[in-house]
């Protein structure tokens, strides 16, 4: 099913009245709290319309309590026209800006799209009364952000750093056998992509294309597949709450390798949101468990992390905006295990060492059941990716700049 009709049926997204929801809805929302949630989010925020094919529109214009609305557009700095479908799906947060900008389905005639990304955070405060994650007072989190746990530890102990931080750090989860059986998968499938196949991510190194990512995974080893009956796996996935193994969905079990020199493309993944394309409210709580099959060190590349990040939504973060938050880069260990929250800040920088090999890393995913009913098998959200890439998937700034 083509990625721009809505993946599933719920009675919980259904129509939006565009015209009601302005006049009567969201107003209400603002004046019962949710106006002054999102009023100290909108620095540099300027006035923004949404205009809908057949010509209706209503401008977003911050105000001292939060958002004032009104009908058309004519006063609004941005305008970004989308279908009707579109825009519900942006209101329920099917959608993201990001989605949207992916799969080419908005236009901006005035204005950017970097007003759009700005103002996400706030109408998401708006829309249904999410937190904001605030860079300038960020979340203080009390715990040693270097701590780690093994299977020895307490549920409880373990479940309490990972609500706490939004993300934990197991080691020697799994033996050598283990790692080297799903190195040699990992091995095989990375050998038999292909960069127009829309299962696996490319980059360029010194233009040659190199393979930094392949999905569904578990479709091409046993070994793989196990790991959705894996006990261990599941009794971290269970610190998750109800939550369900994706393997059939969404990028199935994947497996992400940093490339050493990668040029292009998303090798290097800047700070996002698992939920960053859309589906937040389907999918989470979403815990995605990676198995880490090479050292994590700063020569190798790891994963970064924004302590406390999952507690609300957030624009993408400067390196300014960073730069005073409580950041860790965790180093691993063949056979450790990292949790994090699909909603907490976290980055895959560059390998410092072109010379050194890449880190690899496989995911399981666990997701809120919700997934199952919106989300068919062989679907994702990130299916987006692939719509404008030819195959390929290329980084946001290739569609802005």
């Amino acid at each position: 099913m083509p990625w721009e009709y809505r993946l599933g049926v719920s009675a919980r997204f259904g129509p939006i009245d565009f015209d009601d929801f302005h006049t009567v809805e969201l107003p209400e929302r603002l004046a019962a709290g949710n106006g002054k949630l999102a009023a100290g989010h909108l620095a540099r925020c300027r006035p923004i319309a949404f205009r809908l094919e057949d010509g209706r529109a209503y401008t977003y214009a911050p105000a001292p309590d939060g958002i004032e609305l009104s009908p058309g557009a004519d006063e609004a700095q941005t305008v970004v026209e989308m279908t009707y479908e579109d825009w519900c799906d942006f209101v329920w947060e099917l959608k993201t800006c990001f989605a949207l900008l992916y799969a080419d389905r908005i236009k901006i005639p005035t204005g950017g799209f970097g007003q759009l990304s700005r103002w996400e955070p706030a109408l998401r405060a708006a829309f249904d009364g999410q937190p904001v994650y605030d860079y300038a007072n960020p979340v203080p989190v009390a715990e040693d952000l270097s701590t780690t746990f093994t299977l020895d530890d307490s549920d409880d102990d373990i479940r309490r750093f990972l609500d706490a931080a939004g993300f934990v750090h197991l080691k020697g989860v799994f033996n050598d056998d283990e790692i080297e059986a799903l190195r040699a998968a990992v091995e095989t499938a990375v050998a038999e992509a292909r960069p127009d196949d829309h299962r696996s991510w490319w980059t360029t190194v010194d233009g040659a294309e190199v393979c930094n990512r392949v999905n569904y995974l578990n479709l091409q080893s046993d070994a793989v597949a196990a790991l959705s009956d894996d006990p261990r796996l599941e009794r971290i996935g269970a610190l998750g709450g109800e939550l369900r193994d994706a393997a059939d969905r969404l990028d199935g079990h994947n497996v992400v390798i940093k490339v050493p020199g990668a040029e292009t493309g998303l090798a290097d993944l800047p700070w996002h949101r698992d939920c960053g394309m859309g589906g937040h409210p389907v999918k989470c709580p979403l815990l995605n468990v990676g198995i880490q099959l090479d050292a994590a060190t700063p020569a190798s590349g790891q994963l970064h992390m924004i302590a406390g990040s999952h507690l609300g939504t957030s624009m993408l973060p400067s390196d300014e905006d960073v730069a005073g938050l409580p950041t860790i880069a965790i180093e691993t260990e063949p056979g450790d295990v990292t949790a994090h929250w699909g909603h907490t800040l976290h980055a895959a920088p560059p390998p410092g060492d072109r010379s050194a090999a890449g880190r690899r890393a496989i995911y399981v995913t666990y997701v809120n059941p919700l997934t199952f009913e919106m989300v068919g098998a062989g679907q994702g959200y990130n299916d987006v990716l692939f719509t404008r890439s030819s195959g390929r998937v290329r980084h946001a700034k290739e569609f802005t700049s």
